[in-house]
């Protein structure tokens, strides 16, 4: 069994870092594929949830869901109540816009290099390397 004794202030600051980086992302994504306005009407369902709680103690909140969002909907005495609740229809509508580019035709011809003749020399007197440092590996020499 590790028992820990003390740990490093980094751990509990990267902890928090990591919990705000995570929340951060979120909201990002929330936010880009939500309308706003939509997020601000999530008090109008939990309401909702509880008046619905209050006609039928039983009902629980994934039926409550099933209920307004899967089914069908039905027009009945809280209709204007339900059409109040987030994610209800859609009240914006997503417009892109595009722009097309026509792309100049560019040719790129490619030319093999020319061929180089090379002149190979072989091993003979006047080639051979002459380097005064090569002599301190002669094995010694009797005088």
């Amino acid at each position: 069994m590790i028992i820990i004794t003390k740990l490093s202030p980094l751990f509990f600051i990267f902890g928090k870092l990591k919990r705000v980086i995570s929340i951060l992302f979120l909201s990002a994504y929330l936010f880009s594929f939500t309308e706003l306005h939509q997020l601000l009407k999530i008090p109008v369902l939990i309401e909702h949830f509880h008046e619905h709680r209050q006609e039928e103690n039983s009902i629980s909140f994934w039926s409550f869901l099933r209920m307004h969002y899967l089914e069908k909907i039905v027009v009945d005495k809280d209709y204007q109540r339900d059409q109040q609740l987030p994610m209800r229809d859609a009240d914006c509508g997503m417009m892109t816009i595009s722009n097309l580019y026509e792309c100049q035709h560019i040719a790129v011809e490619i030319s093999l290099p020319a061929e180089r003749t090379r002149e190979f020399t072989f091993y003979d007197e006047f080639s051979k390397p002459r380097f005064a440092a090569y002599d301190i590996f002669q094995p010694p020499r009797i005088s």
